[in-house]
């Protein structure tokens, strides 16, 4: 079969439309396929037509199709590299596609680095690199427009609206959003529709406008009486999001309406990230005689792999406890996502967090006096800034050409300087010394 009728190469594009018909077509062609030596070429159709139903069968294929990968093959890299994607193996897709960006930085044209670049910009904000999911996109989008890839034109600005919410320009983000789809037709690509929604509702959730994140989020779901989601995919991953606006909205009725109808929709083998979602969902919309075992199972479910998502989780189950005069156990869930807010600099969520740890009766570190910050040498406040953006010792070091052991050996300087104990109160203390 010619590669350009084959499934794999239609997958993406029945992925992006979320049309059912076109995966159903490509499950069935899939299957008439005998089986072959290398099973690369049916990863990813299995992973797009039925990512939640037939997970377990193509995890098991996906590391026995990149143990049997041909080397350099580039084709492979990405297919593969979307396989783990769709199915949560996040790291593993920063893997891939950070392979398939470096191979494409020697080879390839600028249509085909433009869609890897995008790729990887997606799995790294999954990851929680914010910096560099931010740097991946801003690529991708300069490669597509001169490639004329509308898909990344399309989707890089909205990944980059998502990230300005998430850091708390909540109007940039608006804006930015809408520019991205201004005079498109997204009726054929519900992947970016609902992408679009998921900005625009995290720039309502930065805003503090929990009706208008609900709105946005509830446009990821039909209107039906049993709401279906407007991509089979996307959607889901809407749905913790669309809970805890919900319950500030006066909506959670409708919203467990939609919870239970999505749930139907997803299978019983679900990736741990997708069920810490729905635990979460459940934990916000649920009796308190149920939310604590949800709330619990989504903690131990959303781990460091997906951090935002993690940290969310955290808040919310403190935020729980705490209004249930439970503050001795909120503490460390709340300081816990503290620690992740400030290292990822979502902003928003930093001030909830540390706003909900107050009442809890911990201290909050504020920002240093701009004496304290001034008393630093030029050196001890790039580092200081450049930790207080997340990067490692390593990074930092290999930023300035200083060993991991020499940026330490200055953080312990900077610390006392700036009345603070550890690199987790960076951001507060640094308050808004603009970055060099």
């Amino acid at each position: 079969m010619p590669d350009t009728l084959s499934p794999r190469s239609a997958a993406t594009p029945a992925y992006n439309s979320g049309d059912a018909r076109y995966r159903h077509e490509i499950h069935r062609i899939s299957d008439l396929i005998a089986p072959q030596p290398d099973e690369t070429d049916r990863v990813w159709p299995h992973a797009v037509s039925r990512p939640f139903t037939d997970r377990e069968r193509v995890l098991k294929s996906l590391p026995q199709a990149v143990d049997a990968m041909p080397d350099g093959s580039l084709t492979a890299l990405v297919s593969l590299g979307s396989s783990a994607w769709i199915l949560d193996e996040t790291d593993e897709a920063v893997r891939l596609f950070g392979q398939a960006r470096d191979q494409l930085r020697r080879t390839a044209t600028a249509g085909t680095n433009c869609t890897v670049a995008q790729a990887l910009a997606l799995a790294l904000f999954e990851s929680g690199d914010w910096t560099a999911s931010q740097s991946a996109a801003e690529d991708a989008f300069w490669m597509a427009t001169e490639a004329g890839a509308d898909n990344v034109t399309v989707g890089s600005p909205l990944l980059q609206a998502t990230l300005r919410a998430a850091r708390g320009d909540h109007a940039g983000a608006r804006a930015q959003a809408d520019a991205a789809v201004r005079g498109r037709d997204l009726r054929k690509s519900r992947s970016l529709y609902v992408r679009h929604r998921h900005a625009l509702g995290m720039a309502a959730l930065a805003e503090g406008d929990h009706t208008a994140a609900y709105e946005q989020f509830r446009q990821a779901f039909t209107r039906d009486f049993h709401p279906a989601p407007v991509h089979y995919h996307a959607s889901p991953y809407c749905l913790a999001d669309l809970a805890a606006a919900a319950v500030r909205a006066g909506q959670a009725d409708d919203a467990r309406t939609v919870l239970r109808a999505a749930e139907a929709t997803l299978g019983e083998s679900r990736s741990a990230r997708l069920e810490a979602i729905v635990h979460r969902a459940s934990a916000l919309l649920s009796d308190p005689d149920d939310a604590e075992t949800h709330f619990r199972t989504a903690v131990d479910l959303a781990g460091a792999r997906w951090p935002f998502e993690h940290a969310l989780t955290h808040l919310d189950f403190g935020e729980w406890l705490r209004r249930r005069r439970r503050s001795t156990e909120a503490r460390p869930l709340l300081g816990t996502a503290l620690e992740i807010f400030e290292r990822l600099d979502a902003r928003p969520w930093i001030e909830r967090t540390a706003a909900e740890l107050r009442a809890a009766g911990v201290a909050v570190a504020p920002s240093a006096a701009p004496e304290a910050v001034a008393d630093l040498t030029p050196q001890e406040l790039q580092i200081a800034q450049l930790a207080a953006e997340g990067l490692t010792n390593r990074d930092i070091g290999a930023r300035l050409y200083l060993s991991p052991r020499t940026i330490g050996f200055h953080l312990h300087k900077i610390f006392p300087k700036l009345g603070i104990t550890g690199r987790v109160q960076l951001r507060d203390a640094l308050g808004h010394v603009p970055p060099d």
